[in-house]
């Protein structure tokens, strides 16, 4: 008698069971992540494109205080916080915007309102505070 070679061992899909688990999971945390960064983007972009913010960043580059201090050309930072919102036509924005010039950085804050009919903001707060010099607030105006 002849000797039979054994038989080959079985596959087992195992491996591509934790490949395709693997890949699934990779892939779920890849669109969180896309999620996430739209409406980030979104968020961001709303805000950077209100009347308070770009009225309020057309007013310190203008300032005269606030050049000496920061240098010219100031521009706005990235991160911008606050909220903006609006409820039948009253709104209310509390905003503060990091800005930066060759001389210096800070942040500035702006807190206003809008009454129903009403297509202007009312400041009741835009100052800019100088970083490293926390005692200096330059008053940007109502």
């Amino acid at each position: 008698m002849e000797d039979t070679p054994p038989p080959p061992p079985k596959k087992t899909s195992a491996g591509k069971v934790v490949a395709f688990v693997g890949c699934g999971c990779l892939g779920l945390i890849a669109l969180a992540a896309i999620g996430g960064a739209i409406i980030f983007f979104s968020v961001m972009g709303t805000l950077k494109s209100s009347a308070v913010y770009g009225d309020t960043l057309a007013m310190i580059q203008a300032n005269p205080e606030a050049i000496e201090a920061l240098g010219s050309p100031i521009e706005p930072g990235f991160m911008l916080s606050g909220d903006i919102s609006f409820n039948n036509g009253v709104g209310k924005a509390d905003l503060t915007v990091p800005v930066s010039g060759p001389e210096g950085s800070g942040s500035i804050h702006v807190v206003a309102d809008k009454t129903g009919g009403s297509s202007a903001w009312t400041y009741t707060t835009r100052e800019l505070v100088i970083d490293g010099e926390e005692n200096r607030v330059i008053q940007l105006g109502p």
